[in-house]
């Protein structure tokens, strides 16, 4: 028999595919170390069968202030935006989702939280708080919480082309000229530059390559964001100057710690848009988009662009080009005096060695002109009427 006494206690003994199984009842009644026994089997066949019995689960917010936000803090040290990104978008998901244990969350409250969250904030605000919560239910999995994340087949709300602003050049003087350091340093790098704010706030002095006139990305939020950042001269001039009043590894060093980068200009930005008195305002990211749009205006095709930027593919490249008015009207007078150009040429004659070039001029501008107004239509009509 399996069940046996030992020491005034019930012990049981018995072989399990292959492994023997010898432990102790800490009972001493014979009847219950049986049904201790039996328990004890079963438990063996329901883990080899795959079933586990989890005990009660967390509250998602004893779990995310406990145990998600403390290990985001550490794991997201050399990211620091990123853990703030987590803790902003906690408040909202807690407010909705926590006083329900992890495991009763579903597609469907996910989807009202969307609605709800909706009526709020951007869609793009309630795609990064749904990718948040994404996020979290992963960690849940991996902690052994839960065993399948209920967010993973919840679709994001569609975005659009988002909100971008391209500064023109008055603008942005007028804005330099009244912008505090470092605010004036971060702005002319990312315009002559598109590095976004982060990528100015920690170059270090290691990275800085004045000799070839450039300096290195060594991380990003992907892996197209490590790159070799060409300087013009303006840029080099803003390098060079903060280079040799560096106190530290950082050359756009925090106030307080020399050691540690800046994080914000946000204030310093809020002051030059009041002071230029620039209507609409624009975000300070927008230089970014500016540098985009003017390189695209200015010819460079869009595969250089994509990696002078650091984007993963092209599409993402055209998000941030937007000719302006100017640029768009100047395209199509080209495109008009192309089209001249071109019309006239049918008319022009082979000239011959007994017309002289005036005649042979004058017959080639009255043919152009015809077949002109055979495409425009007679004066007064708007082009394409046909005067119907």
């Amino acid at each position: 028999m399996s069940v046996y006494k030992r020491g005034g206690v019930y012990w049981y003994d018995f072989w399990f595919r292959g492994i023997r199984y010898r432990e102790s009842t800490g009972l001493t009644n014979k009847t219950a170390a049986t049904d201790a026994e039996a328990i004890r089997r079963a438990e063996l066949a329901e883990g080899r069968a795959g079933i586990v019995h989890r005990g009660p689960c967390l509250k998602f917010e004893e779990f995310v202030n406990k145990e998600f936000l403390p290990w985001s803090a550490g794991q997201h040290q050399a990211k620091p935006r990123t853990h703030k990104r987590y803790r902003v978008a906690a408040k909202p998901l807690i407010a909705f989702f926590g006083k329900l244990s992890i495991d009763a969350i579903t597609a469907a409250q996910v989807e009202k939280f969307k609605l709800e969250r909706a009526a709020q904030i951007s869609p793009a605000g309630v795609n990064r708080d749904v990718g948040a919560l994404r996020f979290m239910l992963n960690f849940a999995v991996r902690q052994g919480h839960i065993t399948t994340n209920s967010v993973t087949g919840v679709r994001f709300l569609p975005e659009g082309p988002g909100r971008m602003r391209i500064v023109s050049h008055e603008e942005q003087a007028c804005y330099l000229a009244v912008a505090s350091q470092p605010l004036r340093d971060v702005a002319k790098l990312m315009v002559e530059t598109g590095m976004c704010p982060e990528e100015v706030f920690t170059i270090r002095k290691e990275n800085v390559h004045l000799a070839g006139r450039y300096l290195f990305v060594p991380s990003g939020k992907t892996r197209f964001r490590r790159r070799n950042v060409p300087l013009p001269d303006a840029a080099v001039a803003v390098i060079k100057r903060r280079f040799v009043r560096a106190k530290g590894p950082y050359l756009f060093w925090a106030h307080s710690k020399a050691d540690d980068h800046l994080t914000t200009v946000h204030k310093g930005h809020l002051a030059a848009l009041e002071a230029s008195r620039i209507k609409p305002s624009f975000r300070l990211y927008d230089l970014r988009h500016t540098f985009g749009s003017r390189s695209a205006m200015a010819g460079v095709d869009l595969a250089t662009l994509k990696e002078l930027m650091g984007h993963s593919n092209i599409s993402t490249t055209m998000r941030y080009v937007h000719p302006t008015p100017e640029h768009k009207r100047e395209a199509v007078r080209k495109l008009e005096q192309f089209n001249a150009e071109q019309v006239l040429a049918l008319g022009k004659p082979e000239r011959s060695p007994h017309k002289s070039p005036h005649t042979s001029r004058k017959a080639s501008l009255n043919t152009g002109r015809k077949l002109l107004k055979c495409l425009v239509g007679p004066p007064g009509l708007e082009p394409g009427t046909n005067g119907l």
